[in-house]
């Protein structure tokens, strides 16, 4: 782009303020979603569906990302259905999977795209194979499967709280890497909820929940390695960088606390 083209350079900071305003909302709509509050969660939506409307009228259309259209039209859904008591659990299936993608869009004038692209999901597959991910991704399964056949959790609230974040483990622990951090940003998000604090005051559940944290831990760390892998190789083989592939650990923020349980 121009350094010397206003118009051009007026553009992308509309882009960029619209997006990041829609970031912003959506962060919020993600944080409510993990709550029992219906009218917050349908304030939030309606605050991220007013953000991507607004994002979406500065492109042409053949220019929206897929990722934006998804958003728009299911937190328009919502707001339309929020009274239907599976509206969460639709919102947030449709919703999670093009977050990562929403989050980390890098704006461009140029239609090109790096041959990267076209070789990344083959590239993480590769590296997840051979990593520890299934492993924990089954070992987190397991333990929340044992926390509900427990018996011990009483609380119905909690119940449905769990068979959610369970129920994504097991829908995504196969699928693609957007569907991946899609899980891992859902997990950290219940992981600082007060409903999961509250399981320390049950015997059998807390072992398990001090289990649960430790995969965590643990993955978080496998996590770091695999994208420090791909970025490597992109680096080497397509002299490419992908901005996406910043990784932020969980334990330097939702797992702050808990950095004793890996040691």
């Amino acid at each position: 782009m121009d350094s010397n083209n206003e118009s051009l350079n007026y553009f992308m900071r509309l882009l960029t303020e619209r997006h990041n305003d829609l970031k912003n909302t959506n962060d919020a709509l993600f944080d409510t979603l993990i709550d029992e509050n219906k009218k917050a969660k349908e304030i939030a939506c309606q605050a991220n569906l007013n953000a991507a409307n607004n994002l979406s009228i500065s492109l042409a259309s053949t220019d929206r990302p897929d990722w934006l259209n998804v958003t728009v039209h299911w937190c328009k859904w919502y707001v339309d259905n929020v009274q239907r008591d599976d509206a969460n659990k639709h919102l947030f299936k449709n919703i999670s999977p093009v977050r990562y993608d929403l989050m980390q869009h890098q704006w461009s004038l140029s239609k090109d795209k790096e041959d990267a692209d076209f070789h990344f999901d083959k590239m993480y597959e590769r590296f997840k194979k051979e990593s520890r991910l299934p492993e924990f991704f089954d070992a987190l399964i397991d333990t929340l499967e044992k926390m509900i056949a427990s018996n011990e959790i009483d609380s119905i609230k909690t119940i449905n709280s769990i068979k959610q974040l369970l129920s994504l483990l097991r829908q995504n622990k196969s699928g693609s890497y957007l569907s991946v951090m899609a899980s891992w940003e859902f997990m950290g998000g219940f992981i600082k909820n007060t409903l999961w604090e509250s399981l320390d005051s049950l015997p059998v559940v807390k072992q398990l929940k001090k289990g649960f944290e430790k995969t965590v831990g643990e993955m978080d760390i496998e996590l770091e390695g695999l994208h420090n892998s791909i970025a490597q190789e992109m680096k080497n083989k397509y002299n490419t960088t992908v901005n996406s592939l910043t990784y932020k650990k969980k334990n330097e923020n939702i797992l702050e606390h808990k950095k004793d349980l890996i040691q």
